[in-house]
This record gives structure tokens, sequence and C-alpha cells, in this order.
């Protein structure tokens, strides 16, 4: 698909889920995991004029956490960074940005206790090392963290994911779904919302990926799956398509092997718009579903093609 043109217009406009709390790890827990998204249904009609504001069901954590103890989580984890005098902190030339209170900015440090581990905190730390109206550059560090030392225990950078142009980064956010893969083997996710910029070609896509803390190291164990896209094509006042796809994940024990499958659900629902004879606008809309069945193959779970994000 050709990526949408248009003006590139910056904004900060972060996807809100509510708060989910699962219950604290046991080893007796069932397999069968709750739902770590959900599809949250635009009438297309409405979809074409919002379209825009509407990135995916991106659930950015409440800053709490990086409010309490963000400086005090950057400093340790970042012994040599200088903080200005806009409460900003520099390190190899790269930017972290602390959160305020009900921010939304997408470059803002992130942080979230793990349900599952509430002696663990999870944080996303953006490191920018170019931001401009024409794009961004950067990467982000996975940290997780001592809750009451605030002191790193594993961390992981993920080179380039802060990275964007004409589809721009609008909404990071950490995914504390019980993704339980195996019994004491617990992962939590990334959530990253790229939105793109043109009012005749909408565009808006959220990729999930996911993290195991296994032998003392923080490594991934599925790198990249789409959990929600929405795009469309449209004459900017009713005649256009609009297909909007919607994926949810949930784990079920493997046939053959001690890691559970991911089981990924899938409803793509298309909207076609044609003005009436009296002027109406008038829309059909018809919807897909399909299921796909992740496999943990070595070390990861491999995802199709068709179902990764746009490099």
């Amino acid at each position: 698909m050709t990526r949408p043109a248009g003006k590139l217009c910056r904004r900060n406009a972060a996807c809100m889920l509510p708060e989910t709390i699962e219950p604290p790890l046991a080893a007796d827990d069932p397999m069968t995991l709750p739902s770590p998204s959900f599809t949250l249904p635009l009438p297309l009609a409405a979809l074409a004029a919002t379209l825009l504001a509407v990135s995916a069901p991106a659930a950015r954590a409440a800053p709490d956490a990086c409010i309490v103890q963000g400086a005090t989580i950057i400093e340790s984890a970042y012994p040599t960074a200088a903080r200005s005098a806009d409460g900003t902190f520099v390190v190899d030339g790269a930017i972290i940005r602390l959160p305020e209170q009900n921010d939304s900015d997408a470059h803002a440090v992130v942080c979230r206790t793990w349900p599952s581990q509430p002696a663990l905190t999870l944080v996303a730390v953006p490191l920018m090392t170019r931001q401009a109206d024409d794009g961004n550059e950067g990467d982000i560090e996975l940290l997780v963290v001592d809750s009451k030392k605030a002191t790193v225990r594993q961390r992981l950078r993920l080179p380039g994911l802060m990275t964007d142009d004409a589809l721009y980064v609008s909404s990071v956010a950490l995914d504390t779904a019980f993704y339980r893969l195996a019994s004491r083997k617990i992962a939590f996710g990334l959530r990253l919302s790229l939105q793109g910029s043109s009012r005749s070609n909408p565009f808006g896509e959220t990729t999930l990926w996911l993290f195991l803390v296994d032998d003392g190291k923080l490594r991934p164990v599925l790198d990249n799956i789409v959990v929600s896209s929405n795009r469309g094509e449209w004459d900017t006042n009713c005649a256009g398509e609009f297909e909007n796809t919607e994926r949810t994940l949930s784990m079920e024990p493997s046939p053959q092997s001690a890691i559970a499958d991911i089981v990924v659900s899938e409803t793509t629902t298309t909207t076609v718009n044609v003005a009436g004879k009296d002027g109406a606008c008038l829309d059909t809309e018809t919807a897909a579903t399909a299921t796909h069945r992740l496999r943990y193959d070595a070390s990861v779970y491999r995802v199709p093609k068709a179902l990764s994000r746009m490099e």
C-alpha cells in the first residue's frame, strides 16, 4: 500500500483506554488469558470525519509512576545524563522528556507498575536524537525497574523505533495484559501508534511487540504485529472507501510445545460511501473475520508478513 501523502501536521493525541487490573502471578493460573485489546467501533460516516484523530486502541499507561519516580529512574538508568533547565535530560546526544500530569506527548517517558509482578515497574524511554516538523529520529529503551528502589533490573534498546516522517508516532504505551507463555513466564507488550496526516487518504496503525524477562535478561518474543489499522480514500465530502481492521490476542495451550500458542482473532470492516440522489451520504458495510495461530519457534513467535507493519 502506498503511504498516504499530505501536508505533515504534528499532533500528540494519545488514544486512551481504561486501566485494566490483572491478577498477581500464580503458578496455577489458567492458560486462557483476557484479551489485551478491544475493538473500538467507529461508524464509517463518522470515521470519515474523525479518522485523523484516531490512532488505534493503544492504551497509554497512567503516568503516575513516572511523575513520582521518573527523574529518579532516569538518573539511575543514565548516570551520565545532564538535566536541562526545561526539565529534560540529555544523554549521549539524545533527549529524554519526563511526562507531566495528563500528558499525551508521544515522546515522553512511559511508566507502569507491572500488575503480574508489582515489585517491578516497566518503563519505556524515548531517546530522541532529532525532533522537527518534517520528521523525528530516535530509539526506545525498555527498562524493568525495581518499584521501590528505582534501580534497573533489565534493559533493552530498540533502535529507530521513534523515527518517523509522513507517518508520525502518535502514541507509545505499555501493555500489561496477562500474556502467560508458560508457568512463571509472563510477557508484557509495547504498543506504538502511527498516524497519517492526509485528509483524503486517512491512515492510522497500532503495532504490538511482546517481551519476556528470561534468565535475567529482557528479550523480544513477538516482533511487531499490527493490532489495529484504519485506512481509506475519499473525496473529503462523501464518496470513498474505508477499511478498519482490529485484532485481539489470546493465549491457548499448544499441542506441540510447552509454550502457549497465540491465537489472533481478526475482524475487518469495509465501508463504501456514495452520494445519494437527494444528496444524503449512503454507506454499505461488510465485515469479514479470520483467525491466525502463532506458534513459538525456538525463541520467538513467528508473525506472518501480512500481519506485520510496513517498514
